[in-house]
């Protein structure tokens, strides 16, 4: 195999479903990197679209395009993709307790998908074998070979994909279209998979059948009620029902936040703190109104409620959850001159 001269090959590659590996060394910045070429006869198209998706996205979350060379491999001179080397291990079925290190894991993995699906890319072969963690517990999106843009090209002849991972809509014969709701499906497939290989057997039918409601309770003892509400929600057999992959990330990130918010309340010259330590706290304005609000480890909450009082310039009820940043009016403001009030609520970073 000739490289450019700037690489050199190591010993070591190993082949997958679309394409080949080798390991090399970058000499101009003395590290490893992975050489990716086609399989002989392998489609053209699978690493142009690796190529064009690469390109658009950064984030620690999914592997890094570095260069595109040409590799001449017995005598033929081929593309091929110069890609970021993660010394780590592949995500494997089974290998978790429902613990904070599984929320965690799903987390940082739906963090991903997010930026992937924030630019425009549905990657659509999501499933452990392609999700790795590196050194540092950081979990890494690979092998886009799949992936396509949303809009009119996410469109496919044949049911392509890895049986149990695939959405029901990838399963008709002809003129498959899909969008991003195909990978919130496989997140969803994954999550179980993680925990155990006895996951409902309407799951692994070729097409796979709608999951029951309630399909999962009582399954998994020490995943918080919502996380698993939102894995059923995320296996919905109608795409559109499926939640978006950022929602997903929000409910993850905050039951992994559990308990550590911190919540500022302004009113003029006073302000209160809501923690977890102190939960509850009342915001009144004279006789123009008060709103009452609690942290529950999770959102702030309507407690209570008098007088005219908007949030973000929005009625609202007891019960409703508030927004981490929101203006809160007090009194009516066809009638008086309105008071207001302030509430922030700080979001520490989740480390892997």
């Amino acid at each position: 195999m000739e490289l450019p001269s700037r690489y050199v090959h190591d010993a070591g590659g190993s082949g997958g479903g679309m394409g080949d590996i080798f390991y090399c060394r970058d000499t101009h910045l003395n590290r490893k990197v992975v050489v990716k070429m086609l399989k002989a006869g392998g489609d053209d198209r699978r690493l142009l679209d690796e190529q064009l998706a690469l390109t658009k996205i950064r984030s620690k979350h999914v592997v890094q395009l570095y260069d595109i060379i040409h590799v001449t491999k017995n005598g033929v001179t081929e593309n091929a993709l110069v890609l970021e080397y993660i010394e780590g291990v592949d995500l494997k079925m089974e290998s978790y307790a429902p613990d904070q290190t599984y929320l965690k894991v799903l987390w940082q993995i739906a963090c991903g998908l997010s930026e992937i699906h924030k630019h425009g890319i549905i990657h659509r072969d999501i499933k452990p074998q392609n999700i790795r963690k590196d050194e540092d517990g950081i979990i890494k999106i690979l092998d886009f070979g799949l992936a396509r843009s949303e809009g009119i090209g996410a469109q496919t002849q044949n049911v392509i994909g890895t049986v149990g991972y695939m959405a029901p809509e990838l399963w008709k014969t002809s003129d498959i279209s899909f969008d991003q709701a195909i990978d919130v499906y496989a997140f969803g497939v994954m999550a179980l998979t993680f925990l155990s290989t006895d996951v409902p057997r309407v799951l692994l039918e070729r097409p796979p059948k709608p999951l029951p409601p309630n399909a999962l309770d009582g399954r998994h003892a020490g995943v918080p009620a919502a996380v698993l509400a939102l894995i059923e929600g995320c296996l919905q057999y109608d795409p559109k029902q499926r939640p978006p992959i950022e929602e997903v990330e929000n409910v993850l990130r905050r039951h992994l936040l559990s308990g550590q918010h911190r919540g500022l309340i302004v009113l003029g010259d006073k302000n209160h703190e809501i923690t977890t330590a102190a939960p509850s706290a009342i915001a009144k304005a004279g006789n123009k109104g008060s709103l009452g609000i609690h942290y529950d480890g999770l959102s702030f909450r309507i407690s209570s409620l008098s007088g005219t009082v908007a949030i973000n310039n929005t009625q609202m009820k007891v019960g409703d959850e508030l927004p981490f940043c929101c203006v809160i009016a007090f009194g009516d403001e066809m009638k008086e001159k309105r008071d207001f009030a302030t509430l922030d609520v700080s979001n520490p970073e989740v480390m892997p």
